[in-house]
């Protein structure tokens, strides 16, 4: 049985592992194995979401993840179809039941954050003024999740980050649903992207232990390279957006999904598609 990360009592395989995994109390150069997928759009029943069947297609993508030997699935906002629908976090729930691995949720513009934190019961620490925000620690190595459902990353959140990192000296990997910065891709530019993304960014400067962010929203796979860190967009689970398009435009509705392999230093990182 799966479960959200040190919010339910682990599996057999997390003891096999020992506390130190769990507690990250010593920093092992061994990789960690993690997948990434995004903007899944639960609907609430059956009914196609823009004529796809997005439950059909995330089962399928979980099907093949299942197999694989992770240490965390990280589902990256726009879990539900367009507004947080519980009945959609209710399925989600049922689904990942059977997942055989451990998961983290983040939310999206599309989440509810109190239906949400009703049908999984998150962590209160994990929510910063309302929003979904917090840290993990994978056999010693961090992980850093950060909430823009609003289309911003409040003050608040920034602040939390920096004091997060005062003292850090090691890389940590950080965790966003939108992609602090423009990426090239028109329509998701110039309609729908983070609205605060300048003061993100110049934040993100000033912090030298991040130099890899994960991002979804964009429905595409994409790495934007900027000084000394490195943006990736994850695609969906439900369709992938053309990025040349100046409107609205789906490219081809493969599901896709990241697999990301890091020991704290070196990072590997790559896209798959159904």
């Amino acid at each position: 049985m799966s479960h959200y990360l040190v919010n339910s009592p682990p599996p057999r395989h997390w003891w096999q592992r020992g506390w130190q995994w769990l507690f990250g109390e010593v920093k092992s150069k061994r990789n960690l194995m993690m997948a990434q997928v995004s903007d899944m759009h639960i609907g609430p029943t059956d009914t196609p979401y823009r004529g796809i069947s997005s439950r059909q297609q995330l089962v399928a993508v979980l099907q093949i993840l299942a197999k694989k030997p992770l240490d965390l699935l990280i589902l990256s906002g726009d879990l539900a179809a367009d507004a947080g629908e519980i009945e959609s976090y209710r399925w989600l729930q049922q689904v990942l039941n059977d997942f055989p691995w451990p998961y983290l949720l983040m939310a999206g513009n599309h989440d509810h954050l109190g239906r949400l934190t009703e049908v999984f019961n998150l962590p209160s620490n994990d929510i910063v003024a309302n929003q979904l925000c917090f840290s993990r620690t994978l056999d010693g190595k961090r992980l850093l999740f950060l909430d823009s459902s609003s289309y911003r990353v409040p003050t608040s959140q920034l602040d939390w980050l920096r004091q997060q990192l005062a003292e850090e000296t090691e890389e940590v990997l950080l965790f966003i649903h939108h992609p602090p910065l423009l990426c090239g891709c028109r329509f998701m530019d110039e309609q729908y992207y983070l609205k605060n993304y300048e003061e993100v960014w110049s934040v993100l400067q000033t912090l030298p232990p991040i130099k890899h962010i994960f991002c979804g929203h964009y429905h595409t796979d994409k790495k934007i390279i900027e000084e000394d860190k490195t943006v990736y967009l994850t695609p969906a689970t439900v369709f992938q957006i053309d990025t040349q398009a100046a409107e609205f435009m789906i490219q081809h509705t493969h599901p896709g999904w990241r697999i990301i392999e890091w020991n704290g230093k070196q990072l590997r990182t790559y896209v798959e598609y159904l």
